[in-house]
C-alpha cells in the first residue's frame, strides 16, 4: 500500500522542499501584524490544482509494545495471567538474611518494602549498601505514609547515572529537586545517609552530599522507611534510625522480611492443605505444588468475564510422590454460583498435558477460575490456559481489542517494541505454546509469557490489514528500560547471526533451516517482511557504539534479504525529542546503510498547542539535513510519539501533529504513537489510543481524532494560504481529484470562523463537517463513559467555490468537499 511520493518539476529539488517548508510554517504559525477582531473570519485559499507532495498512508502506522498487558492479558486471548507462576509477589521481590546483610536478589523492577512506624517523624537513616549486578543501583525509601505515597532516594537511578529523590502520590511517581549525576560500584559498600528535617531532606553518598532540596508541595512530614531495588541485586546492612539529635534509637539491626505466605501473583490458595510455588517445571523455572489432607484446598484466580459459551484450555500435571490424588476439578464460578465445571487428571509420574472443555451456564463480570485437589497427596500443576470460543473463532484474539485495532485500520503495526524489543529473544517465543520460555525481563508491571511471537503478530496483521514492522535486538543494550534481561545468548557475537535467522524465519521459503521451522510450526508460506528495524532507543550505549551496530548489521541483513531474495527496508534509531547531534553524527558516519532515521517524542500535555510548531520546525531541520547528506532519499520515521494524557489535550496534540506530518510529507513518510494498548489497572503511561480491562474498552480522544484524520484521508497535498492565527489547517485532494479534504484544529481557547476558498480545477457540490469539541480540555472517555469525547456533525456553509465553518474553541474538525 506505498503511494509514490510525486517528484517536483524543478531541477534543485532541495531549494523547493525548503522554500515551500518555510513559506507553509510561516503562514501556518505566524500572527497578525496588525489587530483583528475575534469575530474577523480566518480567511484561507487552498489550491486545488498544484499538490506539493504525496501524503504517503504509512504516517498514520502504528505501534503494538508488550506493555502494561496490551498483549498478554489484553489483546491475545489467552484467559489465564502467570500461566507457569513464574512471576511472585510483584514489587517484594525475592529477600533473605545472609551473613547479618539483608539481599535482594531477583532483577525485577519496583521492588520494595516498608517497615517501622507510620507516625514518625524527623528522623535520619543511616546504612550501608553493596551492588551484586544489575542495571541500577539502590532505593531507600523514607516518610513513607504507605506503599502508594512515600519520598524514596533513588542512588544510580536511569541507568546508572543519577541520583535523585522521587516522591509518590497516589501511584503518581515523580523527580523532585534536582539530582545530580554519580553512578554505583558494583562489588562494593557505600555509605547512604538521609536526613529528613520538616520538609527539608538531606542526602549523602560515601561522606559526600548529593541532595539537598525542601519540598514545598504538600510535604510528607511522617511516615516509615523501606529498602528497594530496581533491576538490580544488592545487599543492606548496619540500618539505623535515630532522631535528628542521636537521642533516641527508632530502629536498628535488620527488619523482618515481607510475610512468607503464599505469593505467585494473580493467583490465591485456598483450604487447609499446602500450596508451594517449586523448582520444577514443564517450560520456565516454577510450578505450583499442592498437598490435599483430604479437605478442600487449591489454587484460584479472579477478574474474569465469563459469557455463555464453550471455553477450551489445559492443564499440565505432575504427580509428586504416593498417594497420588485422583485429579483437579477446574470450576468457573459466579461468586458461589457454579457456571460451568469439569475434572481433569489424574496425574502420572512426568509432565502430562490434560486438555479441558467447560461451558458457562451464564454471565459474571467478576468470574473466578477455582481449581481444587481432588483425594489425598500432592500434584504439581503449570501451564495452564483457557481461551474462550469467541477467541478461538478470531484466530486466538480477543474480539473487542481486535475490533478495536481493526478500527484505525493500521497500514503498518511496529512490534515488539520499544524497550521490549532491546531484551527480546524471539526464538523463545514460536512453537508450541507449552514450549515457550517467559520473556528475558521484568518491565512495564509484567513479564511476559511469549504467547504472542511472530507468528500471532504476522496472524495479527493478516487480520487488520497492516504491514509489519519488526525491531530486532542487536545485544547492544544489557536492559530495556532500565529493565535487565535475565537470558542472554551465548556471546556478544551471536546476536547479528540470531537477527539473520530472525529474517530468514520470516522471509525464507521452506527450504531454508529457518523458513522450516516455520512451516513446522504451521505457516509453510514466507511472510515477505519488509521493514526492519535495528534495535531501539539505543541512547544509552552511546552514538558511535550504535554506529558500530548499524555498520555490522545493516550490510549483512541486506546480504542476506538477497540470497532469500527478498528486498528489505532498514531503519536505524536516531535521537530521542530535539537530539539532532545524535542525529546528524548518525546520518554522518552511515547514511547509505540504512532506509529511515527512526525519532522518538513525547510531549507534556499542557504543550498540546504550542507543541506542534516546535517539533515541526526539527523535521524540517532533519530534513534539510537528509537532503544534503550521502543518502538523500533517505525517510524520517516518529517510530514513538503521544502527549502523556487521556484527556482532550491528547487528542488535539494528535490532530495537530498529524497535520505537521501530513505539511512535512514530502520526507515525513512513516509514523506510530505509543501506548497502543494499555490494561487500566497500569500504574503509569496514561496515553494510550486503546484503554480496557477483562470487562470491555475505551478510545482515548487521540484515538478518535486519528481515526477521523485517516477514515477521511487524502494523499495528495494542497497549498494553503493566509494567515491561519493560531488554527492548524491543512488540505488535500483524492488521487481521483473528485474530493478535498481540510482538516483543521483549533488549539486556542476562543472559537474562530474560518472561510477557505478553493482556487484551481476543482468544483464544489457538497459538503459536510465533524467536529470534535467535548467543551473541556478535562474531557475525557472512560469505560463507564466511552463516547463522551466523540465526533459530530456540523455545520459547513458552501457558495460557489467558498466554504465557511465554525470552529469551535479547543476542537478538531474534517470538512470534506467532494
Amino acid at each position: 500500500m506505498k503511494t509514490e511520493n510525486q517528484k517536483p518539476n524543478t531541477k534543485n529539488r532541495h531549494r523547493l522542499v525548503t522554500q515551500f517548508v518555510a513559506v507553509g510554517l510561516s503562514i501556518y504559525f505566524s500572527v497578525s501584524a496588525t489587530a483583528q477582531s475575534a469575530d474577523t473570519p480566518v480567511r484561507l485559499t487552498v489550491d486545488t490544482g498544484n499538490p506539493t507532495h504525496n501524503v504517503h498512508p504509512n504516517v498514520y502506522g502504528h505501534f503494538l509494545e508488550h506493555i502494561y498487558h496490551s498483549v498478554n492479558g489484553g489483546l491475545w486471548g489467552e484467559l489465564v495471567w502467570n500461566r507457569s507462576f513464574e512471576l511472585s509477589s510483584s514489587g517484594s521481590g525475592q529477600w533473605a538474611i545472609e551473613d547479618g546483610t539483608l539481599v535482594q536478589s531477583s532483577l525485577s523492577t519496583d521492588v520494595n518494602f516498608l517497615f517501622g512506624d507510620a507516625s514518625w517523624g524527623d528522623y535520619e537513616i543511616t546504612l550501608q549498601a553493596r551492588k551484586e549486578r544489575g542495571a541500577e543501583g539502590f532505593i531507600v525509601l523514607f516518610r513513607a505514609r504507605d506503599k502508594d505515597n512515600f519520598y524514596w532516594l533513588n542512588l544510580g537511578g536511569w541507568g546508572n547515572t543519577r541520583h535523585a529523590i522521587e516522591k509518590e502520590v497516589n501511584r503518581r511517581r515523580g523527580v523532585i529537586g534536582a539530582g545530580r549525576d554519580g553512578r554505583i560500584e558494583t562489588g562494593r559498600w557505600h555509605d547512604i545517609r538521609i536526613r529528613c528535617e520538616g520538609n527539608r531532606i538531606q542526602c549523602w553518598l560515601d561522606g559526600q552530599q548529593v541532595i539537598d532540596l525542601r519540598d514545598a508541595n504538600n510535604p510528607f512530614l511522617t511516615g516509615m522507611i523501606g529498602l528497594g531495588t530496581w533491576g538490580t541485586h544488592a545487599r543492606y546492612r548496619n540500618l539505623q534510625v535515630k532522631n535528628l539529635d542521636g537521642s533516641t534509637e527508632l530502629f536498628s539491626g535488620l527488619p523482618k522480611l515481607p510475610a512468607e505466605v503464599f505469593q505467585v501473583d494473580f493467583w490465591t490458595h485456598f483450604g487447609s492443605g499446602k500450596a508451594e510455588r517449586v523448582r520444577d517445571a514443564l517450560n520456565n523455572d516454577f510450578s505450583i505444588e499442592l498437598t490435599s489432607d483430604g479437605s478442600p484446598t487449591g489454587i484460584q484466580q479472579g477478574n474474569f468475564r465469563f459469557t455463555r459459551q464453550r471455553y477450551e484450555g489445559a492443564v499440565w500435571m505432575k504427580g509428586s510422590k504416593a498417594p497420588l490424588p485422583e485429579g483437579v476439578r477446574l470450576e468457573l464460578l459466579d461468586g458461589d454460583k457454579v457456571l460451568g465445571t469439569t475434572v481433569v487428571g489424574p496425574p502420572s509420574g512426568g509432565w502430562t498435558e490434560h486438555p479441558f472443555q467447560i461451558d458457562s451456564t451464564g454471565n459474571t463480570l467478576a468470574g473466578t477460575l477455582r481449581m481444587t485437589v481432588l483425594g489425598k497427596g500432592p500434584v504439581k500443576l503449570d501451564h495452564v490456559t483457557m481461551m474462550g470460543q469467541d477467541a478461538l473463532a478470531n484466530g486466538g484474539f480477543r474480539p473487542d481489542l481486535l475490533e478495536a485495532v481493526r478500527g484505525l485500520r493500521p497500514p503498518i503495526i511496529r512490534w515488539p517494541g520499544g524497550c521490549f524489543a532491546s531484551v527480546y529473544l524471539w526464538r523463545d517465543a514460536v512453537g508450541p505454546q507449552h514450549q515457550r520460555r517467559i520473556y528475558s525481563a521484568h518491565m512495564w508491571e509484567d513479564q511476559d509469557i511469549n504467547s504472542f511471537g511472530t507468528d500471532e503478530y504476522m496472524k495479527l496483521c493478516r487480520q487488520t490489514g497492516a504491514e509489519p514492522l519488526v525491531v530486532i535486538n542487536t545485544g547492544l543494550l544489557q536492559a530495556g528500560c532500565g529493565a535487565p534481561g535475565q537470558f542472554r545468548l551465548a556471546s556478544d557475537d551471536d546476536y547479528l547471526p540470531y537477527a539473520l535467522d530472525w529474517l530468514e524465519y520470516c522471509n525464507g521459503d521452506a527450504s531454508t533451516p529457518m523458513g522450516a521451522l516455520r512451516a513446522a510450526n504451521g505457516h509453510p508460506e514466507p511472510y515477505n517482511v519488509v521493514y526492519w528495524e535495528i534495535d531501539n532507543e539505543t541512547w544509552g550505549a552511546g552514538v558511535e557504539a550504535y554506529i558500530r551496530i548499524v555498520k555490522q548489521f545493516a550490510p549483512a541483513m541486506r546480504a542476506k534479504a538477497e540470497q532469500l531474495g527478498t528486498p528489505i527496508k532498514l531503519i536505524a534509531c536516531g535521537g530521542n525529542g530535539f537530539d539532532m547531534q545524535w542525529n546528524r553524527a548518525l546520518i554522518d558516519a552511515c547514511a547509505p546503510l540504512f532506509d529511515y532515521i527512526s525519532i522518538h517524542h513525547y510531549e507534556n500535555p499542557r504543550n498540546f498547542g504550542s507543541a506542534i510548531a516546535r517539533y515541526e520546525r526539527l523535521l524540517v531541520e532533519l530534513a534539510e539535513y537528509i537532503a544534503k547528506s550521502a543518502n538523500p532519499a533517505m525517510e524520517i520515521y516518529n517510530s514513538e510519539w503521544n502527549a502523556q494524557s487521556t484527556d482532550w489535550r491528547t487528542g488535539l496534540y494528535a490532530g495537530g501533529l498529524l497535520n505537521a506530518y501530513e505539511r512535512q510529507g514530502r520526507k515525513f513518510t512513516l509514523g506510530g504513537p505509543a501506548l497502543f494498548l494499555r490494561h487500566t489497572s497500569a500504574g503509569a503511561w496514561d496515553n494510550a489510543f486503546i484503554n480496557f480491562d477483562h470487562t470491555g474498552w475505551f478510545a482515548a480522544p487521540n484515538y478518535v481524532v486519528m481515526k477521523l484524520w485517516w477514515d477521511n484521508f487524502a494523499p495528495r497535498f494542497l497549498p494553503v494560504a493566509g494567515n491561519q492565527r493560531g488554527a492548524n489547517l491543512v488540505a488535500t485532494r483524492s488521487e481521483d481529484g473528485d474530493m478535498v479534504v481540510l482538516k483543521a484544529v483549533n488549539p486556542e481557547d476562543r472559537a474562530m470562523t474560518v472561510e477557505v476558498d478553493l482556487q484551481g480545477d476543482f468544483t464544489p457540490r457538497t459538503a459536510s463537517l465533524q467536529v470534535v469539541a467535548p467543551g473541556s480540555l478535562n474531557a475525557r472517555n472512560t469505560l463507564a463513559a466511552p463516547t463522551a469525547v466523540h465526533p459530530k456533525s456540523g455545520v459547513v456553509h458552501l457558495t460557489e467555490k467558498r466554504i465557511r465553518f465554525d470552529l469551535p474553541a479547543h476542537s478538531a474538525a474534517v470538512i470534506r468537499v467532494n
